[in-house]
């Protein structure tokens, strides 16, 4: 019978701390993410031939180290992460909240809401990054900022047009992709 000997001697904050001092999370972690991400992104792309994994693993590996020499690489996932685990934890609640109006009949309407609503939590979380570095402070920025807002109206523009409305039968069609998810009907 263990009398909780060994838990007054281990915390998870300790070990957290430790991680900490080791490196694990300004080297090891991002490095893995980028590692990761470059490796699944060649696999599926087959940009290099058939299956060549071990080139592929070669090349993400280089480019993960490579990356995580720069400090700024580590203070970007710093701030980036936790913002995402933030923006994860607001969609599932809306997700959850939603679910209280959502039908099988309206799903495929409410999507577009989700999609945008992510996209805009996601925006927010780039925005505070960036501005954390100083970004929208910078010499570039402010040269270029009135380009950029006159880019981001024209797309908003011109969006529309290149979208085209569903009928019943295509909604329908769509609706039916959801067809595994149980809506509880009120």
């Amino acid at each position: 019978m263990i009398n909780g000997a060994f838990m007054q001697f281990f915390s998870l904050y300790d070990l957290y701390d430790q991680w900490e001092t080791s490196g694990v999370f300004d080297f090891l972690l991002p490095a893995l993410l980028i590692f990761s991400i470059i490796f699944v992104i060649l696999q599926k792309t087959h940009v290099l031939g058939g299956n060549n994994k071990g080139v592929s693993a070669i090349i993400a590996a280089t480019t993960a180290l490579m990356a995580m020499r720069l400090q700024i690489v580590s203070e970007f996932f710093g701030l980036l992460l936790p913002g995402l685990g933030i923006g994860v934890a607001v969609i599932v609640v809306v997700l959850v909240m939603a679910g209280l109006f959502m039908t099988e009949g309206n799903m495929h309407d409410w999507m577009p809401t989700f999609f945008w609503g992510g996209v805009v939590i996601g925006l927010v979380i780039v925005i505070s990054v960036l501005n954390s570095f100083a970004w929208f402070g910078s010499a570039w920025f402010q040269q270029n900022w009135v380009s950029i807002i006159w880019f981001a109206v024209i797309l908003a523009v011109l969006v529309p047009f290149f979208h085209d409305s569903k009928s019943a039968t295509e909604k329908q069609k769509l609706n039916e992709l959801y067809s595994h998810v149980k809506v509880k009907e009120s």
